[in-house]
């Protein structure tokens, strides 16, 4: 399969490297035709169904309230960190401060409804800590510098923030399937716990490990992390879904950084609406300056999502939007066992 290549950095040098057409789909966007899509997204959102649903009935003030008075309509939100990883602006921020270091957290996320925890995403693998140019690659870890301690990988994290396993966790949501994301998937193994993903996500799992059977290259797909995810509990979804039935955690399709990405609504004890936009928004920059992202698979549905979390925050001063990479967010945030303080 023809790939396109793009740069990073390593010790002061710019390293080209190869990317997978499968992967990374539009090149060709630059920041004003992002704007130009941001503000034709804007004016066509408001009878989406997706919006009617999410943005509407979902995410109000009114409805945060309501939901903050229920002993089931709500939920309470807990983040993690799991290392950062060293890599450089223009992936986060195309054509941004080119050849610039930036590290960026990874995060993933524990969210307790009752007496219920769901997890979405669950960070990197624990070899990434041990040999992350073996498990990885050497062209993966030139763009991406892991730096991870043993004790950050998720199942101790967990143990050492609330004192559960991963067979305590109900239900396991996946943004979609890349490292940072899908990493710790097989702390899963040997419990019943089911995993939501889209079913394009999965589709495309399947399509970046068969590449990779043919090509002998990694990807961000890591062939390890789904070594074992025949032994996973797997039920597909398509589209929007309220996964406890009282909207309190909402699953809804955000694709464009992946085919099928997804993020989630939480609607939390103290009254906010939170969006946890994982890849979807990788920092505040994508969202309020209209800074497309430096890598995507489909740049203009990547811009229907950042113009969706736009349109949510000013629905309402009880909607946020959680980002997931960027550093000068997530600098002073409070991480579990605290609550996530958005």
């Amino acid at each position: 399969m023809k790939g396109k290549t793009s740069k990073t950095h390593e010790e002061g040098k710019i390293l080209t490297i190869e990317t997978p057409e499968s992967e990374r789909k539009d090149d060709g966007y630059g920041r004003r035709d992002f704007i130009k899509l941001m503000g034709a997204n804007a004016a066509a959102f408001a009878s989406l169904p997706l919006i009617e649903s999410v943005l509407g009935k979902l995410s109000t003030a009114q409805g945060a309230e309501k939901a903050r008075k229920s002993k089931e309509g709500y939920a309470d939100v807990y983040a993690f960190k799991c290392g950062v990883l060293k890599t450089q602006t223009q992936y986060m921020l195309k054509d941004t401060r080119i050849g610039t270091p930036m590290d960026i957290p990874v995060t993933f996320f524990l969210i307790r409804h009752g007496n219920d925890w769901v997890a979405f995403d669950t960070g990197n693998n624990a070899m990434v800590a041990k040999d992350p140019v073996g498990y990885w690659s050497e062209p993966v870890v030139k763009a991406y510098t892991p730096v991870m301690k043993d004790y950050e990988e998720f199942k101790f994290q967990i143990d050492k923030a609330f004192g559960i396993k991963p067979k305590d966790i109900k239900y396991v949501v996946l943004s979609h399937g890349h490292l940072d994301h899908a990493g710790a998937i097989d702390n899963f193994v040997g419990t019943r716990t089911p995993f939501f993903l889209q079913k394009k996500e999965l589709d495309q799992i399947q399509l970046e490990l068969a590449n990779f059977k043919k090509t002998g290259k990694k990807t961000a797909y890591i062939p390890g992390d789904f070594a074992k995810m025949n032994k996973l509990k797997i039920k597909t979804i398509d589209g929007i879904y309220d996964i406890f039935g009282d909207k309190s955690v909402v699953l809804f399709p955000t694709p464009g950084h992946t085919p099928g990405h997804q993020s989630i609504m939480v609607r939390t004890s103290d009254g906010q609406v939170l969006f946890l936009a994982a890849d979807a928004a990788y920092t505040q920059e994508n969202i309020y300056e209209a800074i497309p992202p430096g890598l995507a698979w489909d740049v203009p549905q990547s811009s229907q999502a950042l113009c969706m979390f736009k349109l949510m925050e000013l629905a309402a001063p009880s909607n946020k939007v959680i980002v997931s990479h960027d550093p000068r967010y997530w600098k002073n945030r409070k991480v579990a066992p605290a609550l996530l303080d958005a």
